[in-house]
């Protein structure tokens, strides 16, 4: 990290994305969703909005790429 700088969100997702890495080779892919949706579920931020969601039959909105206008 560079001097001065307090918080290096490329730094931070390269740590994030190592952790779930391991945990998938630990315990296997199956597994590793579950407790992934555990977390989030018990998140007091995400979990309260996840379970909105769920109740209400909406699944969490999929990464779409934009469509371009026809010309």
């Amino acid at each position: 990290m560079k001097a001065g700088k307090d918080f290096d969100c490329v730094e931070m997702k390269a740590e994030i994305q190592q952790r779930l890495l391991r945990e998938v080779a630990e315990l296997g892919e199956e597994e590793a969703q579950r407790r992934r949706a555990q977390r989030l579920l018990r998140d007091p931020i995400l979990g309260g909005f996840l379970r909105t969601k769920m109740t209400n039959g909406k699944r969490p909105a999929e990464h779409t790429r934009p469509v371009s206008p026809a010309v």
